[in-house]
């Protein structure tokens, strides 16, 4: 079961890691053609206005040519050499080539291309500068730690440092501008004056600001932003994966335990434990899942209670005749006069009939037990219908003893009903009256009260009433020691039983008023 937790997590971090992976390739490799096009629209009719005014000037001149538009491109122009341009291998060569190039660096679109065949690549920017936006924000106190500085002699400049240090809770130092410590790519920058700020993408800004027209710059930082801050990005994807895995643990927890009730249920009724079943919430995911299992398990365990009490019951039953069997076949061995040599060659084939409507009969009710067949519920007239089975009857196996009539209903009654399945529901009735009666069965059909009926009743001794249950259980006599001659193998009532439960109805035994036994079949009817 740890299994079904593993591989959901795992999928589930697989699936984010590769989201969130993705979001710094993907747009790149599906866009990266669309936007190059896009952006040489827009940007080589601009390069060529800035070469256009480096034309006719030594290459020592452009830096003044830069240093005039510069004011007008807010996000940054300026002249590099290829050393100085942070790209890959690929990018680089293609620049040399002189294609324009875009870098992405941070909210910023950084352009690059080859100023004419020199060695000097032009760069513009668009989108939000970090850094200028940051020089905004911070320009105001420079100036003020600047004019502190610029009211004092140099001398004594190292007094303001000190004073400085006291009150601001970072690292201040004064470097002379040949120092190498200051950043050598940002000289320019800084020895014209300008705020430079480094450590932006790495929240642990350092700035730098010249005093004045003084060799001296002042340094402050590198300052960084509390961890809380920095890694709060990282923290909230952690926090997302964690509840998300709490959700998915809290959903994964009770079908896991509804799993191993399962799985222990199923492994016990393997095994052999027929009264397993599968116990699981009643809101559970699973729920119809362990109803079928219960279902199919209830089945199983009446087919095989059946199988065991029908091979167990014909076994018994077998028994007597066979006996017989061999009984007789030890007679005809013995001189015998020829009436009695008949007499018992017709005993014999009596047992040999017994035999086979025994097994007839069994392999009819196991199958009635085993599956419920389809049933082909037809319309008919229930008189008409009734009359038909008693006449097939009497003509099959007519008898002299026994009076067999239909006493109509007083209403014609149509009604639905599998023809082959209830006519010998109906036969077995009959004949079993046949049996016990004393010398009339009557047969009879009515509908009301949403029902259809059929009675058999016959004037013979009846049913005790705490029999009239179990009567219809498999191989069940009322005498065990009856005469055999009677006929019959206790299976026929409970084909009847049966019957009458696949039409949704159901058998029951009264007593009837011609002194015997009223057999009533009932099932429901639109």
């Amino acid at each position: 079961m740890a299994r079904l937790y593993l591989t959901l997590y795992g999928v589930l971090f697989i699936t984010i890691g590769f989201f969130f992976a993705s979001l710094n390739w993907l747009p790149e490799l599906v866009l990266h053609g669309t936007i190059q096009r896009y952006y040489e629209r827009a940007m080589l009719g601009a390069y060529d206005l800035v070469e256009a005014r480096f034309t006719g000037k030594p290459e020592s001149g452009w830096e003044q040519v830069i240093s005039e538009l510069e004011p007008h491109f807010r996000y940054g122009l300026g002249l590099y050499n290829l050393e100085q341009i942070d790209a890959s291998g690929k990018q680089k060569s293609r620049v040399q080539a002189g294609e324009l190039i875009f870098l992405e660096v941070g909210e910023q679109t950084r352009f690059y291309r080859r100023v004419f065949d020199s060695d000097r690549y032009l760069m513009m920017v668009l989108g939000a500068n970090p850094e200028q936006e940051e020089r905004d924000q911070v320009e105001g106190i420079v100036y003020l730690i600047e004019s502190k500085f610029l009211a004092r002699k140099p001398s004594d400049w190292s007094s303001v440092l000190a004073e400085l240090d006291r009150v601001f809770d970072m690292p201040l130092a004064l470097f002379t501008i040949g120092d190498p410590a200051l950043p050598q790519e940002r000289l320019n920058d800084i020895e014209a004056g300008k705020i430079v700020i480094l450590g932006l993408e790495e929240m642990n800004e350092t700035y730098y600001k010249r005093l004045g027209d003084s060799d001296q710059v002042f340094r402050a930082g590198p300052f960084p932003v509390p961890t809380l801050i920095r890694y709060f990005n990282p923290i909230l994807f952690f926090t997302l994966a964690l509840l998300v895995a709490l959700a998915v643990y809290v959903w994964v927890r009770p079908v896991w335990r509804d799993l191993t009730r399962i799985d222990r249920g199923v492994r016990n009724f393997g095994s052999g434990d027929m009264d397993a079943r599968l116990l699981v919430r009643r809101r559970s995911a699973l729920k119809t899942l362990a109803d079928t299992f219960n279902a199919m398990a209830d089945r199983m365990q009446r087919l095989v209670h059946s199988h065991r009490e029908l091979t167990g019951a014909v076994s018994h039953e077998l028994r007597t005749p066979i006996a017989r069997l061999r009984f007789r076949l030890d007679m005809l061995e013995e001189p015998l006069h020829e009436g009695d040599r008949e007499r018992h060659i017709g005993a014999m084939r009596r047992d040999i009939q017994e035999l086979e409507e025994l097994v007839s009969e069994s392999l009819s009710y196991s199958r009635l037990d085993r599956e419920r067949p389809d049933l082909v519920l037809e319309p008919v007239e229930l008189n008409e219908w009734l009359q038909a089975l008693l006449i097939d009857l009497e003509e099959l196996q007519p008898t002299q003893e026994i009076r067999c009539e239909l006493v109509p209903g007083s209403i014609d009654a149509t009604v639905e009903l599998d023809s082959r399945l209830m006519g010998r529901a109906v036969k077995n009735l009959l004949r079993n009256g046949r049996r016990h009666a004393a010398s009339r069965v009557v047969l009879s059909g009515d509908r009301r009260d949403g029902e259809a009926r059929i009675m058999v009743e016959d004037d013979g001794s009846g049913v005790p009433e705490q029999e009239r249950e179990r009567i219809f259980e498999p191989f069940a006599r009322l005498d065990a020691a009856r005469d055999r001659e009677s006929g019959g193998v206790g299976l026929g009532l409970a084909i009847v039983n049966q019957i009458a439960r696949w039409h949704d109805g159901r058998v029951w035994i009264e007593a009837s008023s011609m002194g015997g036994a009223r057999f009533v079949i009932a099932w429901p009817v639109t």
